[in-house]
């Protein structure tokens, strides 16, 4: 309709001359005509040709300036709809990267995760192995002191019998020593009897003959019962033996029972420990897995969010272009309606009064240019202030956004940060218990238990390390009671040297470096 406008003033403006002109030719013919009768007179305004032709210049070059800024209002609001764009399309590709580094630290978070698991079980690979070394020296040291043992044994039974057999030997040559003076005894009193009478030595004969016989006698009942005695006290002594080495045997199977009982427990004591440390970490894994779902559930949220937002943006951006170019729309129509009825108007009028009309149309079109400028004016200032009001809601939902994301991200970086120190405290404590009862068995294997040393003794020990694990120093703090036993226990701490401690040089320095243990060996 717009590129009528031109066309259809010209036609009206040509169309009003033809008629003043048919008009003018009309009044020359009548008067060269003969003379007729008085005609009323008809009043009308004489119109000039070029000043119709300028009013229709003006007007095609009001029309031409009108389309001119018509032109660069449609540039404006197309550069306006490109930065739009240019400005969408970067808040897109922002929020890819956003995107991206999110993936990246969740694969980065995976990636720690799955080395610090993978640490984990190598600690506790390296921790089976050392349990396994140390039952394996524990199982040769127990061997060891079964055959030294038994070689004790071994010697005790051969000095039992050496001594034994040099018992026998002296006695033995007690009896032969006793024999000879006997004998000596006899030839001496034999050559005194033979100085006597033959009589007398024949009755000193018979009488030391008695006299030997009963000598003889009482000799041989003394000789039968120092035997006796004798045999009563091998007897005695080989029962009393026998009961020592029975009792030997007892103490050695309840030791052995009271070791393999031991063994039981600490066995049940590992598999329980064990489980726990497997039911702990399944615990952990499940924990772990549990807040990588509800990340990767809040991060699709977040993201979902993002998107309804910049979806409700687009939405309200392109409502507000559409009543933009509605109300456009309308104010074109408006004054296209207003300049069809203004254009009637200045028609009637110039029917009327040519000059007036020509006057009042200029004034009104000046007023209606200038109501047509302000209204357009206001338009263009009620759009773009409802484009700047969708930008910023815009931006602030975005930056909304972002500081949600932000906030997540910290709060899920220190729920990380505490499961990670409790994760490592779990891991301190239970290598530090692991590590104290290395070491106790470690000092207790090397413990050699004094004589007269009785059951259920206990002492609290101070130890200095190194850290190696060799001992500088180990002190009884807290006495047992016995001098013997506490040495014995300094000494073993000392002779069980290197210990057993964590490689982790904090944890030594916190833990081990000087620390106590009680020492209670069962």
């Amino acid at each position: 309709m717009k590129s009528f406008k031109p066309s259809l003033a010209q036609a009206i403006a040509l169309h009003i001359l033809i008629v003043f002109l048919f008009s003018f030719s009309f009044l020359t013919e009548t008067d060269d005509a003969p003379m007729a009768p008085p005609a009323d007179i008809i009043e009308a305004t004489v119109l000039d040709g070029a000043e119709i032709d300028a009013e229709a210049e003006r007007l095609k070059q009001n029309e031409a300036n009108k389309q001119q800024a018509e032109k660069q209002h449609q540039e404006q609001l197309e550069n306006a709809r490109k930065t739009e764009e240019q400005l969408l399309q970067q808040a897109k590709k922002q929020r890819v990267l956003e995107e991206q580094k999110i993936q990246e630290a969740a694969e980065k978070r995976k990636q720690e995760a799955l080395e610090e698991k993978k640490l984990q079980e190598q600690l506790v690979a390296k921790r089976k192995e050392e349990e396994k070394k140390s039952e394996e020296a524990k199982e040769r040291q127990a061997l060891e002191q079964k055959k030294a043992k038994e070689v004790a044994e071994k010697q005790k039974q051969a000095e039992l019998d050496k001594q034994k057999e040099v018992a026998e030997k002296q006695k033995q040559a007690e009896l032969d020593k006793q024999k000879e003076v006997a004998e000596k005894q006899k030839q001496a009193e034999l050559e005194k009897q033979k100085e006597l009478t033959e009589k007398q030595k024949e009755a000193e004969k018979q009488k030391q003959l008695e006299k030997q016989k009963q000598q003889e006698v009482e000799r041989e009942a003394k000789l039968k019962e120092q035997k006796l005695a004798e045999a009563a006290r091998e007897k005695q002594q080989q029962e009393a033996e026998i009961k020592k080495l029975e009792q030997e045997k007892k103490l050695q199977e309840q030791k052995a029972l009271e070791q393999q009982k031991k063994l039981q427990e600490q066995k049940s004591e590992e598999a329980k420990r064990q489980e726990q440390a497997r039911q702990a970490e399944a615990k952990a894994k499940a924990e772990k897995e549990r807040q990588l779902a509800d990340e990767k559930a809040k991060a699709e949220k977040e993201k979902q969010a993002a998107l309804n937002a910049e979806k409700a943006k687009q939405a309200a951006e392109a409502e507000v272009r559409a009543k933009a170019e509605k109300d456009k729309q309308l104010a074109a129509e408006k004054a296209e309606k207003e300049r069809q009825a203004k254009i009637a108007a200045e028609k009637a009028e110039k029917e009327r009064m040519a000059a007036e009309a020509e006057a009042k149309a200029k004034a009104e079109k000046e007023r209606q240019a200038k109501l047509a400028a302000e209204k357009a004016e206001k338009a263009e200032k009620e759009r773009l202030a409802a484009e700047a009001a969708a930008k910023a809601k815009a931006e602030q939902e975005r930056q909304a956004a972002i500081a949600a994301a932000e906030k997540a991200e910290k709060e899920r970086q220190a729920a990380e940060t505490a499961a990670a120190a409790a994760a490592k405290a779990a891991s301190d404590k239970q290598a530090v218990d692991s590590a104290k009862q290395m070491i106790a068995r470690k000092v207790e294997g090397a413990w050699t238990r004094p004589i007269n040393a009785t059951q259920g003794l206990r002492c609290t020990i101070q130890v200095k390390l190194l850290a190696s694990g060799d001992v500088m120093d180990a002190v009884v703090i807290g006495s047992s009671g016995d001098p013997i036993f506490d040495r014995s226990a300094e000494n073993a701490v000392r002779k069980a040297s290197p210990l057993p401690v964590p490689q982790d040089r904090n944890l030594f320095n916190q833990e081990f470096r000087v620390f106590t243990f009680v020492f209670k060996p069962e």
